[in-house]
């Protein structure tokens, strides 16, 4: 058995036993598909409001928003990326703290977005999971970081997630109606989470699945 053999089997054993972030992806899913049959009802009851959180009511928008999209692309892409990475994110630190790290994470780039939209004074409605996904993406940076000596020698491991933040990061502030104030906080939560569980937990990390 080669070694892209035994990495594809891992891999497969490592999404059979990602719970947290099946359902994630699920509730991702169900909840566009109500969307789609109801129409937009449901983004305009959920959707994230930084004037309605201001105001100090329907904090709640800061939650369900989370598991909004507006289009089949915005889910796909963010559904892509918890698939591949979350999988592997929530194998590594464990299914609790995965789910501590993805809401928290979520919650953090809304709270961000609600700052930037209060400097700004402009209120703008978001929804999708993106904050979460780019504290998906943090937490791949500390795991890297803090498991980089299990790394193969020559790996470029490093190089290969430094250009995966850059790329994100960069698109975002490309892309017209992107809420980067999100993606931003999303993914310094997702860091400062991860470190977090990483130290208190004593993790330590194989890279296995990452090479």
């Amino acid at each position: 058995m080669d070694e892209t053999e035994v990495f594809w089997n891992r891999q497969i054993g490592i999404f059979k036993t990602s719970y947290i972030n099946t359902i994630i992806i699920l509730l991702n899913l169900i909840c566009f598909a109500i969307n789609f049959v109801f129409g937009d009802s449901l983004i305009e009851r959920f959707e994230q409001r930084s004037d309605y959180v201001l105001a100090g009511v329907q904090y709640y928008r800061l939650i369900t928003s989370m598991f909004l999209h507006a289009d089949l692309e915005h889910l796909f892409n963010n559904m892509l990326i918890l698939f591949f990475v979350g999988a592997n994110v929530e194998h590594d630190i464990g299914h609790f703290p995965y789910l501590i790290l993805y809401f928290l994470s979520g919650l953090g780039g809304n709270l961000t977005s609600v700052a930037y939209d209060f400097l700004h004074m402009e209120f703008i409605p978001s929804i999708g999971a993106s904050g979460a996904v780019f504290g998906i993406i943090g937490a791949v940076i500390i795991i890297v970081i803090h498991g980089r000596k299990n790394l193969k020698k020559g790996s470029n491991l490093l190089i290969r997630l430094a250009l995966m933040v850059m790329l994100s990061v960069y698109s975002g502030f490309t892309a017209a109606n992107v809420d980067n104030a999100a993606h931003i906080g999303g993914l310094l939560c997702g860091v400062i989470i991860t470190f977090l569980i990483t130290i208190i937990s004593k993790k330590e990390y194989t890279m296995e699945e990452w090479l």
